[in-house]
């Protein structure tokens, strides 16, 4: 037993190293088969009375959750499966030759208990923590993907998903009275696209992006890229009506921001349409007034304030 232990000692500090080296895999694996060894030598030596084969067990939680979580195979886990089968027969074929054979060594009644006993508290606890890293492991991962699901790549700031979530959300409270809402889109988009590229045109959508997302610090205002080259904003109204200096001067803002291309520097103006709530609309109604609203400034000369 000494003489294992030595080598299971010997084995981790390898396998240290491949850690290190970041091939995980192999170092999940070789663990994986380390420890059916150590256990399956346990029980020939001691007998199954001192629950060393518990630990075969935790070893299938722990190749699960080294290949969600650290290898991150998410779907393709046909070698955890394989080692969790493996492990399985070991356990069935251990108990099936228990009383067969007798151990390499017998161990007072009293030893073997409290070896037992020690050995099962920690098989529970070694699941425990297991599952706990999990649990957590798959919560973050859900709210990253839940981030992901409500943000746009190119942007950074929120997509139509979160603000119709948004829109719902207010309706549900039966505050949407208190609200406006403003479509904002570049002018000729399709003529910095085709004149400078489809990346000096990623670059003006990034660059109209931060400017509301600046813009929007210390104001009530919710914020997304709606498709496009279009986005949508809701905030809260002044006084009763739409904030139109403050739209008005969001466009002036964005069209003093400067994109580079290889013909040089240029600009891009923004036609915005918005409208506050009224009475018996509901969200999608109300999006489709505020995009007319819009339509008509693309209809009267581009570049303004329509509410």
């Amino acid at each position: 037993m000494a003489g294992i232990s030595l080598l299971s000692i010997c084995f981790y500090f390898l396998a240290f190293s491949l850690a290190k080296s970041e091939k995980l895999s192999i170092y999940v694996y070789s663990v994986a088969i380390e420890i059916l060894i150590s256990m399956v030598f346990s029980v020939v030596c001691l007998g199954l009375t001192c629950n060393f084969q518990l630990f075969l067990i935790d070893a299938m939680f722990f190749i699960f959750a080294m290949d969600y979580m650290v290898l991150r195979k998410k779907n393709k886990n046909h070698i955890a499966i394989l080692f969790c089968c493996v492990y399985a027969i070991a356990l069935i074929l251990l108990y099936t030759i228990d009383g067969f054979y007798t151990p390499l060594y017998e161990l007072a009644p009293v030893v073997s208990r409290s070896i037992s006993i020690s050995i099962l508290s920690i098989a529970v606890i070694l699941i425990i923590i297991c599952m706990m890293y999990l649990l957590q492991f798959m919560s973050s991962e859900e709210g990253a993907m839940e981030k992901q699901a409500q943000f746009d790549a190119l942007t950074e700031i929120p997509n139509r998903f979160f603000m119709m979530a948004k829109l719902k959300y207010i309706f549900e409270a039966d505050n949407q009275g208190d609200y406006y809402l403003a479509m904002i889109d570049i002018d000729d988009f399709k003529k910095i696209n085709d004149s400078f590229g489809h990346n000096v045109g990623d670059d003006a959508l990034k660059i109209l992006a931060r400017t509301i997302v600046n813009k929007a610090r210390g104001v009530e205002l919710s914020y997304c890229r709606w498709g496009g080259e279009e986005f949508l904003l809701l905030g809260k109204c002044v006084n009763g009506e739409v904030p139109k200096n403050f739209l008005d001067e969001l466009r002036v803002e964005i069209n003093s921001k400067t994109f580079w291309t290889s013909k040089g520097s240029g600009r891009m103006t923004v036609t915005i349409g918005a409208g506050k709530y009224k009475v018996g609309q509901d969200y999608k109604e109300w999006i489709n007034f505020v995009d007319k609203q819009l339509y008509v400034g693309k209809c009267t000369g581009k570049n303004k304030v329509v509410c």
